[in-house]
C-alpha cells in the first residue's frame, strides 16, 4: 500500500511540475486562441498513422512471442492495447499487464512472455537511440534556431542522455546474448549477486532467469530478428509521421521542416518521458512538445503547447478508446487489470 501511495505522489508531484513549465507564460486567451484556430479535419490522418503503428507493433510482438509460442497476430492485438491503454495508471504498469493477459490467454509462462516486452522495449530503445544520433549528427542546426546558449545545453543534455543509454542497452544486449549464448556463464553472474538472498528467493529467481530465457530465442532466430528489426524501422518512421498531419491543423508546416518531427519525437519519447514517466505521459510530453517546438524551433508557445495537447490526446486518446473497446469485448474488469498490475 505504501509503495502505491508513493508511485501515486511522485507521479502527481512530476505531472504538476511538467505542466507548470508547459504552461508558464501562456495566457488561457492566447491558449483558447490557438486551439481555435487549428483544423482538426487533418487529426483523421494522424489517428489512422496512430492505429496502423499499433497493428505493426502486434505484428511484430507476433515474431518475439513467436519463439515461444505460434500466435496469430490478431490474438496479440487485444493484450497489446489493453497494455497500453493502462499505461495510465503509475510505474508503466501497462507492460506488467500485457505480459499477464498473453500469459493468461495463450498458456505462456509470466516471465517468458514479460521476456518477450523486455526485447521490445530493448528495440525500441536502439531505434530512439539511432535517431538521437541521426539528430545530433545531420541536423546539428536545429539546436541553434533559438536562443543560443539554451541549445548548446540542449545539446549537452540530449548527449548525456545517449551515452547513458547506449551504456546501459549494450549491458542489457550483452546480458541477453549470454542467456541465450553462454547460459551457464549468465547464471553464474545471477549466481554472484543473488548470494545475500534466502535460499527460497533464490531458487524463485532462477525459475524466472529461465523462463525469461525462452523469451530471449529471437537472438537465434534470424529470420524473425531481422523482421523485428524492420518492423521497428517501420513503427518509429510512422511515429515520425503522425506529427507532420497535426503540423497542418495548426498551419505551422510552412516554419518546419518535414523532419523536424524527427527531433520532436526525439524530445518528447526519447528524453522527456524517459527521464520523467509519468501516467499516461501526461506533462512530460507536453513539456517535450514545447521545449521541441518553442525553445528550439522558436514557434510561439501558446501554438507549441497546444500543439503538444492535441497530439496528446491524438495518441492517448486513439489508444484508450481501443483498449476499452478490446477489454468490453473480452469481459476483461478492472479488477483483471489491476490483478495484472499487481
Amino acid at each position: 500500500m505504501r509503495s502505491k501511495r508513493v508511485h501515486l505522489f511522485a507521479g502527481l508531484f512530476i505531472i504538476t511540475l511538467a505542466l507548470y513549465f508547459a504552461f508558464r507564460g501562456v495566457s488561457i486567451n492566447e491558449l483558447t486562441d490557438a486551439l481555435m484556430k487549428a483544423d482538426y479535419y487533418y487529426l483523421i490522418p494522424a489517428i489512422a498513422i496512430v492505429i496502423i503503428s499499433f497493428y505493426v507493433r502486434a505484428l511484430r510482438w507476433r515474431f518475439l512471442v513467436g519463439t515461444v509460442k505460434q500466435v496469430k497476430t490478431t490474438h496479440l492485438f487485444s493484450p497489446l492495447m489493453i497494455g497500453f491503454m493502462a499505461n495510465m495508471l503509475p510505474a508503466r504498469a501497462g507492460e506488467f499487464i500485457r505480459a499477464y493477459l498473453l500469459s493468461r490467454k495463450e498458456r505462456i509462462s509470466f516471465s517468458a512472455s514479460f521476456a518477450t516486452i523486455f526485447i521490445e522495449r530493448l528495440f525500441d530503445l536502439v531505434m530512439v537511440l539511432l535517431m538521437l544520433v541521426w539528430v545530433l549528427l545531420f541536423m546539428p542546426d536545429a539546436f541553434s534556431s533559438g536562443d543560443l546558449a539554451g541549445s548548446f545545453q540542449m545539446v549537452d543534455k540530449v548527449r548525456i542522455f545517449g551515452i547513458t543509454s547506449l551504456a546501459l542497452c549494450l549491458f542489457i544486449f550483452i546480458f541477453s546474448a549470454l542467456l541465450q549464448y553462454k547460459h551457464e556463464l549468465a547464471l553464474k553472474i545471477v549466481g554472484v549477486f543473488m548470494k545475500p538472498l534466502p535460499d527460497t528467493w533464490k531458487e524463485k529467481i532462477l525459475g524466472m532467469v529461465h523462463s525469461f530465457s525462452d523469451g530471449l530465442k529471437i537472438m537465434k532466430d534470424r529470420r524473425g530478428f531481422i523482421a523485428t528489426i524492420f518492423l521497428s524501422i517501420v513503427i518509429w518512421a510512422l511515429f515520425v509521421f503522425t506529427y507532420y498531419p497535426i503540423y497542418l491543423a495548426f498551419g505551422i508546416e510552412s516554419e518546419l521542416p518535414v523532419m523536424s518531427s524527427l527531433l520532436i519525437l526525439c524530445l518528447t519519447v526519447a528524453v522527456f518521458i524517459t527521464v520523467a514517466p509519468t501516467p499516461g505521459f501526461l506533462g512530460s510530453y507536453h513539456l517535450g512538445c514545447v521545449a521541441a517546438l518553442h525553445g528550439i524551433f522558436g514557434i510561439q508557445k501558446a501554438v507549441a503547447l497546444s500543439y503538444g495537447i492535441v497530439a496528446w490526446i491524438v495518441a492517448m486518446g486513439s489508444t484508450v478508446i481501443i483498449g476499452a473497446l478490446f477489454a468490453l469485448k473480452e469481459n476483461i474488469s478492472l479488477g483483471e487489470v489491476q490483478a495484472g498490475k499487481e
